[in-house]
């Protein structure tokens, strides 16, 4: 939270202070801490909506991040007006706050004997049926994508999940602990490639959520322009010879979920050697991606660049004022 209220002058350079940098963590802590206490003595619902209300405003006050939204949506959506894209805007940073209200209630969210979440399977795979045949699951930052992990399990799958570790440590520990209700492995990005190799050896099923720029990714295109993509879930499903299935959440009405199992992809062409093939996947899997944020932007978390600041300023008027 520090990171986004300080203006950028003074951020890296408190950030770089030990000292300082210490301090604004424990600040940050201290308020969010106390904001998830909260959030966890309220039934799920109410701190859903609660959370809601708190991202739409937190929305107005991160100018810069939510200019990144609008950008975003703008590049996405280029048929819409720029008041549809403000209201688009608004139920995005509804969205995330909801989601950081649903973080301490994960334990209720992921309770079977409460309805919560609806699993759609829309073909069956071996992993299914046979918890030691794993798959690759692949996804975008979507609703409350954290439920994707709880339904995969109750599918009988071992899920193994990756997350990037937050900065701030205690932080950090804090959503370890909420994720733990999920029932699912986690491994931290900072174990790379190794931790997903060694889950597929085993039998676990690796999630992974590729919707955002990656630096030094493959340029894929997406909504007609060249993102920046990761192309570890279809170099890992091609290497092992495993389903590489497409796994879409949405969020219903109140603080309720449904996890769609798409058919898993194939590469278009077989006869294309393994590079081609995976490409052509991750192709394939902006293309879902598109077509799901076309049907609910709102649900979409786009608050940083998906594509490059020179993209986005090109393609769009939302920074000429900045």
């Amino acid at each position: 939270m520090a990171k986004f209220i300080l203006a950028n002058a003074h951020r890296d350079k408190l950030f770089n202070n030990r000292v300082a940098r210490n301090v604004l963590w424990f600040i940050d802590y201290v308020v969010l801490a106390s904001v998830m206490s909260v959030f966890r003595l309220m039934p799920v619902t109410w701190a859903s909506a609660l959370g809601a209300r708190l991202g739409q405003m937190f929305g107005r006050i991160f100018g810069r991040r939510n200019q990144h939204v609008r950008a975003n949506l703008t590049m996405s959506l280029p048929d819409r007006s720029p008041a549809e894209i403000e209201s688009l805007a608004n139920q995005v940073w509804a969205n995330a706050g909801a989601v950081l209200g649903e973080y301490p209630n994960l334990a209720k969210l992921c309770n079977p004997k409460r309805d919560t979440l609806e699993i759609e399977v829309l073909e069956q795979i071996p992993a299914y049926s046979d918890p030691t045949k794993p798959a690759v699951f692949v996804s975008a930052h979507l609703a409350n994508w954290e439920m994707m992990a709880t339904a995969i399990a109750r599918l009988g799958v071992r899920p193994c999940a990756m997350y990037a570790p937050l900065t701030n440590p205690w932080l950090d520990r804090t959503m370890l602990q909420y994720r733990g209700m999920l029932g699912c492995e986690l491994v931290s990005r900072n174990e790379g490639l190794r931790a997903f190799v060694d889950a597929l050896k085993s039998g676990r099923s690796p999630i992974m959520l590729t919707d955002r720029r990656v630096e030094g990714g493959k340029p894929i295109p997406f909504f007609d322009e060249d993102k920046e993509s990761s192309l570890l879930p279809a170099r890992l499903a091609l290497r092992f010879g495993v389903p590489l299935v497409p796994v879409q959440a949405e969020r219903l009405p109140g603080a309720r979920f449904r996890v769609r199992f798409y058919p898993p992809l194939v590469p278009s062409d077989l006869t294309m050697d393994r590079d081609n093939q995976t490409v052509d996947l991750a192709r394939q899997i902006n293309e879902k991606f598109e077509q799901w944020i076309t049907a609910k932007p709102g649900d979409w978390l786009c608050t940083s660049k998906i594509w490059p600041s020179s993209i986005l300023r090109a393609k769009t008027d939302i920074y000429e004022d900045a």
